[in-house]
């Protein structure tokens, strides 16, 4: 497919996946442009970056005439985009962004997927940064706009490509099919199995029928001995790994079940240490550096390790190459310090990722007060999930809650749930440190009269949030 297309034109390419997808190709030498809206997004600086210009319009006049390829995704209308409708009057190829990736994974001597409902863009971060460490030809798409000062879609050379697999459906309503059911990757890291995405799934089962069907594609290749690398501690996982052959796959976490193991761990406020032990590498209590933090991450770099020892990688030069990674964008991310006061920013928008956040903050700053802002993400999320988002919230000592952020797939007639009422429902639960605010403005404002020194902020969730840190900078910085 991509041998024969030159002119590349990204619909919604501010979206994430598409900034990546887009920068990739561009690297690889082709001509790419792209259409989305003309506010500002956090991929603005890696498009700037990669000169790749953007025309503020979804307009069919301002689809290029010499375009050979036209990329979309669920935003935006998806193939109801006026663009897209535009590029199919034309005969250009229309290609959906799962599809482009599933046909980018094939110039790739050796592909790596990073699934899982949570800790997926962490878990390809740490191994694309070690991976960049250890070879001189790694590519990546992960999903989100930088780690390390590494933008997320790079291309360094063919011979691994790791890249996130996304269970999200491919065009819903009308096309619900998981898109990582178009790939087919020689090996894939999967973190977790959990309910999510209530637009698309119905059930924590069905999420699982969907990883089953994903892993035994992998299992299905024959180019290469294919082999997945699960989290033992996922009971899911476990479940599903009871009906494959046992040589496709290999267990990590903290179990006796698993081929490479972790315990002992210890925690500071700059890095973690623990322990990994693997009969299967021969590796005795051998210890292990990190700056990320909590047991979620332990487990995250666990399963990075497996990969990196599967891979040929000797165990003294992995943790080299893993100890300085801090984390992607909008993941545990330091804003701010001063004044004895921590900013932080994080992308935890389901309840299960809030919890995974508040528990490695804790365990960083057992003793400090915790503020958390969050800005729930879709109101079919929020409606879902309601009742564990309020037990979640119950574990810091204050929640400040945004209107929710609606997905651009969403119509205002699906507003049925308000953050009024998560507070209303934690004041029946007899829970008294969540409130709710009608705007950022508002917000701010009762921080300036409550933020004291010692106090750990979060800015929290999948929508714009992140764009409180200068007006929570100056706050600080008064005090």
């Amino acid at each position: 497919m991509l041998s024969k297309i030159d002119h590349i034109f990204f619909i919604g390419i501010k979206g994430v996946a598409m900034a990546n997808l887009a920068r990739i190709l561009k690297q690889m030498g082709k001509h790419v442009t792209g259409s989305d809206v003309a506010e500002e997004f956090i991929t603005d600086e890696s498009l700037h970056e990669a000169n790749i210009r953007v025309i503020a319009s979804f307009e069919p006049d301002g689809l290029p005439e010499n375009t050979d390829m036209v990329v979309y995704s669920a935003s935006h209308g998806g193939r109801n985009n006026p663009q897209v409708q535009a590029a199919l009057k034309r005969g250009i190829s229309v290609v959906h962004q799962a599809e482009l990736l599933a046909a980018l994974i094939k110039e790739f001597h050796t592909s790596i997927a990073v699934a899982g409902c949570h800790g997926k863009t962490t878990t390809a971060g740490l191994l694309a940064y070690s991976l960049k460490r250890l070879t001189k030809s790694s590519s990546h798409m992960v999903g989100v706009s930088a780690f390390n000062d590494v933008y997320g879609g790079e291309y360094q050379g063919n011979e691994h490509f790791v890249f996130e697999a996304d269970e999200y459906g491919i065009d819903p309503p009308e096309n619900r099919m998981p898109k990582f059911h178009l790939t087919q990757p020689d090996y894939a890291l999967i973190t977790n199995i959990d309910f999510d995405h209530p637009d698309i799934y119905s059930s924590y089962d069905q999420v699982k029928q969907a990883f089953t069907v994903f892993m035994q594609r992998i299992i299905q290749k024959d180019v290469i001995p294919p082999l997945l690398f699960l989290n033992g501690d996922d009971e899911g996982l476990r479940d599903i790994a009871n009906h494959l052959p046992p040589s496709s796959y290999n267990f990590y976490g903290s179990t006796s079940i698993c081929d490479v193991c972790y315990s002992d761990i210890t925690y500071g406020e700059k890095s973690t240490t623990f322990v990994v032990n693997s009969e299967l590498y021969d590796i005795k209590h051998n210890e292990v550096e990190i700056t990320l933090f909590g047991e979620k991450n332990v487990q995250n770099a666990t399963g990075v390790i497996a990969v990196l020892l599967r891979l040929g990688f000797g165990i003294d030069a992995i943790k080299q190459a893993i100890r300085r990674y801090s984390g992607p964008k909008r993941r545990f991310e330091l804003k701010f310090f001063e004044n004895d006061i921590y900013l932080f920013d994080d992308y935890a928008h389901h309840p299960a990722e809030i919890d995974a956040t508040i528990t490695a903050c804790h365990s960083r700053f057992p003793n400090r007060k915790l503020i958390i802002i969050f800005q729930p993400h879709t109101y079919s999320r929020t409606e879902q999930f309601k009742e564990a988002f309020v037990e979640v919230f119950s574990r810091a000592d204050e929640v400040l809650l945004l209107p929710i952020f609606s997905s651009a797939r969403e119509t205002q007639s699906q507003a049925r749930i308000t953050s009024h009422d998560l507070v209303e429902l934690a004041r029946k639960k007899g829970i008294s440190t969540v409130q709710a605010f009608d705007s950022k403005e508002s917000l701010t404002k009762y921080l300036t009269d409550h933020v004291a020194e010692g106090d750990i902020l979060f800015t929290m969730g999948a929508g714009d949030v992140y764009k409180l840190d200068t007006e929570i900078r100056k706050i600080i910085e008064k005090l």
